[in-house]
């Protein structure tokens, strides 16, 4: 009776966020779900399964709970390393180009809306990642006030997202984090350093589901997901789902990125098992992933 419970209620995380806990996955839901139980005092799945259907923010707490948020600043320097020394002088320079030839026609496109750059850090869980992306361009970006820079940070989790937002992290958090950027981009205190407000500014933190991404869901606040991305971010979340829905998340992937933007996966998530239009990075230490498409984006 009890593992039937435990079906249902992992089926019910499948639907609403496709985390797919099959396999040996199902002795980490049972763990996290017995330490819920502890909390609240019920005896077991069952009880648990109808506190579920019945309380309001339970699904939160619930998923909340299932996420794993294991991340630190720069994790993987050399994919931060190529952001900053080939992708991002390489975007600059392209549009830089576009500018100038805005310049001879009859009617010129501002140049703001040349100099744009949007990121996407899917599973951005408490902001170490976003946080990364931002002091990377900051340094790369040879007049970075020329740009409008737009971050777009999401996760599952709004344990993760208050924390992000609130933007403090304690000194053993810092280790990863280059002394310069620290003294540049963050205030420090005895226990920690909270990001500075400029680059905090860039980065706007949201609630994502890629369940709802992927079935084209609107998602609530300001943060616009119609236009497209010129770089994402998407490390260590594919492997939480099953094989056909990583399929969809690598098309929905390709269909947020402008043609030629570039998507970073995890260490242990090439896209060689799955049907795609990206190419691999040739030079690069690291995984990163191109959009061959050349097509306007639709």
């Amino acid at each position: 009776m009890g593992d039937a419970y435990l079906d249902k209620i992992s089926e019910f995380v499948s639907h609403q966020s496709r985390l797919c806990f099959s396999g040996h996955k199902r002795e980490i839901l049972r763990h996290r779900l017995e330490s819920r139980l502890k909390k609240l005092g019920l005896a077991n799945y069952a009880a648990y399964w109808y506190y579920l259907k019945q309380t309001s923010g339970e699904e939160t707490v619930l998923l909340d709970c299932l996420t794993t948020n294991e991340t630190f600043f720069f994790r993987n320097t050399d994919q931060f390393s190529h952001l900053r020394d080939v992708i991002i002088p390489d975007i600059e320079t392209l549009r830089g180009q576009d500018v100038v030839k805005s310049w001879g026609g009859n009617s010129r496109v501002p140049a703001l809306s040349i100099m744009k750059l949007r990121v996407l850090s899917a599973g951005c869980s408490t902001g170490e990642e976003p946080y990364s992306i931002a002091m990377t361009i900051l340094e790369s970006l040879r007049h970075p006030k020329a740009w409008d820079l737009e971050i777009i940070a999401g996760d599952l989790s709004e344990s993760c997202l208050k924390t992000a937002t609130e933007g403090y992290y304690e000194n053993e958090k810092l280790k990863n984090i280059p002394d310069h950027y620290i003294d540049k981009y963050m205030r420090r205190d005895a226990d920690g350093a909270v990001i500075r407000e400029e680059v905090r500014n860039l980065v706007s933190f949201t609630h994502l589901n890629l369940n709802g991404l992927m079935k084209g869901v609107a998602f609530p606040g300001a943060v616009s997901f119609s236009a497209p991305f010129d770089i994402i971010f998407c490390r260590n979340v594919m492997i939480y789902f099953s094989s056909s829905c990583q399929q969809m998340l690598v098309d929905m992937l390709h269909r947020l990125l402008v043609p030629g933007g570039y998507l970073f996966t995890g260490d242990a998530e090439p896209l060689h098992l799955f049907d795609h239009d990206f190419e691999t990075i040739k030079g690069a230490k690291c995984l990163i992933y191109k959009k061959t498409e050349m097509t306007d984006y639709a």
